[in-house]
């Protein structure tokens, strides 16, 4: 099943953006290496540009990879340096992103429900 990873924020911590660059350098080298490796397919980057928010990396591939990646102590290390230099730090794990996989997670929810006699 195709997955993402979202990894979003708001501004940098007034005082730790030379840090804030350094991590965010750290980050997209990481996920390149993945992206070699073949354990992730893309990873992409966006700043705002309007409204409020700082940015977001989406990165691409196998929602059973993304969630070992995720769990990963290199990972872990740069989510917790990242959370300490900018705010709302924020990841998330989202299913989805192809027809067969948007019909297989449906199809699951759509069970879950048949089970509690909902459907």
């Amino acid at each position: 099943m195709n997955g993402a990873i979202q990894i979003s924020w708001k501004a940098g911590i007034p005082g730790r953006e030379s840090k804030g660059l350094e991590v965010f350098g750290s980050a997209v080298a990481r996920f390149e290496a993945l992206a070699k490796e073949g354990r992730i397919h893309t990873h992409q980057e966006y700043f705002a540009v309007t409204g409020k928010d700082g940015g977001f990396m989406l990165v691409t591939g196998e929602l059973p990879e993304l969630l070992k990646l995720a769990a990963e102590p290199e990972t872990l290390a740069l989510n917790a340096q990242a959370a300490s230099i900018v705010q709302d730090f924020d990841i998330q794990i989202f299913g989805g992103g192809t027809d067969q996989s948007v019909q297989e997670l449906m199809g699951t929810y759509m069970g879950s429900l048949q089970q509690l006699g909902y459907m």
